[in-house]
């Protein structure tokens, strides 16, 4: 069974050598945001799957337009009620991600990724920051030269565990627009 260390490591070198190939490669950057709906997995004291708009930043790197990097910060806030008790669940992210872009038509391509980083996660209080990885999928519609869209899926894996609390995942469905320079 892999550790936790082993599979950050793991999933770094992946990512570090997939975008081994920037050199001598046509670079692009973008940047843009995007809103979703995002579910988590609470159990423990607690048994609920929170829900609600997801919001995000982001910034990365295209190149030869068929390897994606992309640096993703991400809020979600949630307020519940649970057997007569109020909570409120925050989430930050702070995420890497790495895409490969498989094109289908002139216009638009499927992507496939991996993605890690961090949640800052606070539930009824209890704040705790932990690593999380995942993968994602979903469609890329070039609008123009300029701007595109993504329709995507993405599966994080988490460790949350504070008083008897447990986050074990996040689930997001999410539609961004960004802009290539």
């Amino acid at each position: 069974m892999m550790t936790k260390l082993y599979k950050a490591v793991l999933l770094a070198g992946v990512m570090a050598g997939s975008t081994s190939v920037a050199q001598a490669a046509d670079i692009e950057y973008f940047v843009g945001g995007a809103a979703g709906y995002q579910t988590d997995t609470i159990k423990g004291d607690i048994k609920k799957d929170t829900e609600d708009m997801s919001w995000q930043l982001r910034a990365g790197v295209l190149i030869n337009e068929q390897h994606r990097v992309t640096g993703t910060f991400g809020y979600m806030e949630d307020k519940f009620s649970v057997a007569g008790s109020d909570y409120k669940q925050e989430q930050y992210s702070w995420l890497v991600s790495y895409d490969y872009l498989i094109p289908m038509h002139k216009d638009a391509n499927f992507f496939v990724g991996v993605v890690a980083g961090a949640n800052d996660n606070k539930v009824a209080g209890r704040a705790s920051t932990d690593f999380v990885y995942g993968g994602q999928v979903g469609l890329q519609y070039k609008w123009n030269e300029h701007f595109s869209s993504d329709l995507g899926y993405r599966y994080l894996e988490q460790d949350y565990s504070e008083n008897g609390i447990d986050i074990e995942n996040s689930q997001q469905v999410y539609l961004t627009l960004d802009y290539k320079f």
